[in-house]
């Protein structure tokens, strides 16, 4: 039995690969690298006949090029970006750089942020905003399935890493962005939620 809603790490972008560690900013395309993970993984889904009605994504670019990768490759319908599946927006001090370059101001902010879910930096998203948009990020994704039939959605590691917290039953903002920043998914890689067991 195939899951309804299949989840998919972009493939590997610039900022990726010459800034590892940093946040990636927004306008990070795809490297020669990240099309062939793409599509590796598109043949992958393709020989394992797993036949997506529709791929959705992310809007931010590297998402939105994966995406279109898979959908050429799988001969797939191609939706309209989706703003629930973007990644973090981590603020915009921090955007490109790694973690050793951090200002002050970020590094007091995220040794508060976890008592102040509420609380967040100019251009960023507090971990409330974060937690309650990968709460609809799956509620989009059950229904898109509902709607199409079998659904790939290309988002982000910590994203995904939210929606698998959620799963585990994790429900403080502070614990699901924990969570999702421990969670390892590697590029163009896919997740979805274990089965139930009755």
């Amino acid at each position: 039995m195939t899951p309804a809603a299949l989840w998919m790490r972009h493939g590997t972008c610039d900022d990726g690969l010459c800034r590892p560690g940093a946040h990636a900013r927004p306008s990070s395309p795809l490297t020669i690298a990240g099309t062939v993970e793409a599509e590796l993984t598109a043949r992958e889904l393709r020989d394992h006949r797993w036949q997506p009605a529709l791929i959705a994504s992310s809007p931010v670019r590297r998402a939105r090029q994966t995406a279109a990768i898979v959908a050429r490759v799988s001969d797939s319908r191609l939706a309209e970006p989706i703003s629930a599946f973007a990644e973090w927006r981590a603020p915009h001090c921090v955007l490109g750089l790694a973690p050793n370059q951090y200002p002050p101001d970020y590094i007091n902010w995220r040794q508060q942020r976890a008592d102040n879910p509420d609380s967040a930096l100019p251009g960023g998203e507090s971990l409330r905003a974060f937690a309650e948009r990968a709460l609809e990020a799956a509620t989009v994704a059950s229904d898109l399935a509902t709607q199409h039939g079998p659904v790939l959605i290309v988002s982000h590691r910590l994203l995904i890493g939210a929606l698998a917290a959620l799963h585990h039953g994790y429900r403080h903002p502070a614990d699901i962005f924990g969570y999702a920043s421990d969670f390892r998914l590697a590029p163009a890689q896919l997740w979805a939620p274990p089965r139930e067991t009755t």
